[in-house]
């Protein structure tokens, strides 16, 4: 009987002992490694790493981009800034040691910001329908062209000046800048039509499109940013620089030829 005893006994501790060093282990992995990942994000600042949405969405969209040859360039005034500050060391940082740890594309914001010149975009038909079948949800934003607005059958013609690609809680906002005679380059005004849902993203936040804009044509170089190549403008300064004067007001051409149509003599009757 006392040796029944002893056995149970042993069972017991053996079994109490098993699960003590069980809830050890949990309490480690779930308790700890979470303290130490918060304190962790609290010593780097507000950023995440390599697996945060932003990133993520860059990435894709990026993937996107490039397997269908479309010339994106990098605008987002926050990216360019933090860029910017670092401009000599991220020009020098190669593919593997950009990947270390997530710096830029990481920071917390709603959008990122890209642009591409509208007449070297070779296949815009299909690009909308990879997009949704790569998880993007997107919406395109036309108007009229204001360049055919003086000529009277073309008058009306819509062209894509928007592109906003949303990626679960992030999305990327593509301005698309077309060519004006003055050899520079315009975006248009982000108006938003009735039937589009006012909350697909916080559209006032957008750091483009409330008013049409001019910029200089920038020349392009390809960096490595968190182990993402991309294009940005070679003097992102000189780029930061012109969005606060970007603001562009457009010629009222109909209103203009007819007052030139006017007839002298009329001219001089409505002065009389």
């Amino acid at each position: 009987m006392s040796r029944i005893s002893k056995n149970v006994i042993l069972v017991v501790l053996t079994l109490t002992s098993s699960a003590f060093l069980l809830f050890q282990l949990y309490y480690y992995k779930h308790y700890l490694s979470a303290k130490n990942g918060s304190g962790l994000s609290k010593s780097k600042g507000s950023r995440i790493g390599f697996d945060g949405m932003q990133w993520r969405a860059v990435k894709k969209f990026i993937m996107l981009t490039s397997s269908q040859n479309v010339p994106v360039f990098l605008i987002d005034p926050l990216i360019l800034e933090l860029i910017n500050k670092n401009f000599e060391q991220v020009k020098n940082t190669s593919h593997a040691s950009s990947t270390s740890e997530c710096k830029v594309f990481c920071v917390p914001r709603d959008f990122t910001t890209f642009a591409l010149q509208y007449q070297l975009w070779k296949n815009e038909e299909g690009w909308f329908w990879i997009a949704e079948n790569m998880g993007f949800q997107c919406l395109k934003i036309e108007s009229k062209d204001p360049r055919l607005d003086w000529i009277d059958s073309l008058s009306g013609t819509e062209i894509p000046l928007h592109y906003i690609c949303k990626l679960a809680s992030h999305a990327i906002h593509l301005v698309v800048f077309h060519e004006r005679s003055g050899n520079y380059l315009w975006h248009g005004h982000l108006r938003l039509k009735g039937h589009v849902d006012r909350k697909f993203v916080p559209f006032r936040k957008l750091q483009f499109g409330r008013y049409p804009g001019a910029f200089d044509r920038p020349e392009l170089q390809q960096i490595t940013v968190d182990g993402l190549d991309v294009l940005i403008p070679k003097d992102p300064m000189h780029f930061l620089e012109e969005i606060p004067h970007s603001r562009f007001i457009e010629c009222r051409y109909k209103e203009a030829r007819a007052f030139f149509q006017i007839p002298v003599s009329q001219v001089y009757t409505v002065l009389d």
